[in-house]
């Protein structure tokens, strides 16, 4: 399974390095979007100069703009949300962040390199004026190809995501499973410091 989200994290690195040249056909402005920052993520996954966490940090600036961490985190936590405080909030995203970030990123990354993406020019009833779901293929260059689907919402003129699903799999859905577990046994607060321990294996 640490696999698997291995490629949802090199999922989210080669999510800003889709080729202009596989755009035909998209007319909505979220598939477009997708096309967005092309030739500057690739320049920075590709250059030499820069070790991995030089790139990481980069493609970091590239995430928190088009990625909604607290959107993500709540609803990977999902009813517990409400009961979390404040700062626990604060705190959980920050930890749920540097997770994902610290374990998968370095060897996400070597996974994007030279990847193939396709945004695929088809609709779904979750288009409208503020929601978006927009569908890719994605082939890693271990030829291993994945479906991969992204729930979106519009945020002024950047469309943001919050939901990402892999062969069928909603990444937020297997985090609440695995996240509702640890509440039960040790708290929230017990649930913000595996985080930060990285103790929480994804089952």
């Amino acid at each position: 399974m640490k696999t698997w989200w291995q490629s949802c994290w090199m999922i989210l690195c080669v999510f800003f390095s889709i080729q202009l040249a596989q755009a035909n056909n998209l007319t909505h402005p979220a598939q477009l979007q997708m096309q967005q920052n092309t030739n500057a993520i690739m320049a920075i996954i590709n250059d030499n100069s820069l070790n991995n966490p030089q790139k990481i940090q980069r493609l970091n600036v590239y995430a928190d703009r088009h990625l909604d961490y607290q959107r993500i985190a709540a609803l990977s936590v999902g009813q517990p949300w409400r009961q979390f405080t404040t700062q626990q909030k604060q705190d959980f995203i920050a930890a749920f962040k540097d997770m994902m970030i610290s374990v998968y990123a370095n060897t996400a990354l070597l996974a994007a390199q030279n990847a193939k993406i396709t945004v695929l020019p088809r609709n779904s009833s979750d288009n409208t004026a503020t929601q978006a779901r927009v569908y890719t293929q994605i082939l890693n260059n271990k030829n291993k190809s994945y479906a991969v689907d992204y729930q979106m919402y519009k945020s002024g003129n950047t469309w943001k995501i919050y939901n990402i699903n892999v062969e069928g799999a909603s990444v937020v859905t297997i985090y609440r499973n695995q996240f509702g577990e640890v509440i039960q046994k040790q708290g929230i607060d017990g649930l913000i410091q595996a985080l930060r321990n990285k103790t929480i294996a994804v089952k």
